[in-house]
């Protein structure tokens, strides 16, 4: 019995001391967001520079019966950096009339015929009957019509458009 009274007398005095609490864990650490660099004029100038919305290509290009085609190709991105958009292509036969223009989407492709790394704006990506492509020249400062082929035309011919705008 004295050893029941003793049992009851710690389990009295366990029940009434402060146990030991589980570890707290320190706070987390307050990170502050990332600063992103904020863009100023002249950043925003040369990025608007570097990638226009809209490019206007023109010039005379080859026609098999008539003295050429005066042709403009306007090419508009669907949003900055993008490399697709919508197009607008007027062509006047010389000494034949009234211009013909068409309207579409372009994309660009990497290779031609003869190069793996060229750049090449193709009118009409999703009917090949139609497709057209211009091989990119410089910084976008002209373009030159390829065949069916994808290849250059024949050297004097009239095959280039030049940047206007």
């Amino acid at each position: 019995m004295r050893g029941a009274v003793l049992l009851l007398g710690l389990l009295l005095l366990g029940g009434c001391s402060k146990g030991a609490e589980p570890p707290t864990s320190p706070p987390p650490p307050k990170i502050a967001p990332p600063k992103l660099p904020v863009p100023q004029p002249a950043d925003v100038a040369l990025t608007s520079q570097a990638e226009p919305m809209t490019l206007t290509f023109s010039g005379t290009l080859l026609c098999a019966d008539c003295p050429g085609i005066k042709t403009e190709l306007v090419l508009t991105r669907k949003a900055a950096g993008w490399a697709e958009g919508t197009y607008r292509l007027t062509e006047t036969y010389i000494d034949r009339g009234a211009p013909f223009v068409s309207t579409g989407d372009w994309t660009t492709l990497r290779g031609d015929a003869l190069d793996e790394d060229a750049t090449v704006y193709e009118l009409n990506p999703d009917d090949p009957k139609t497709a057209r492509h211009f091989l990119r020249v410089g910084d976008d400062q002209a373009i030159r019509t390829l065949d069916g082929d994808m290849k250059p035309l024949p050297k004097g011919l009239p095959d280039t458009l030049t940047r206007v705008r």
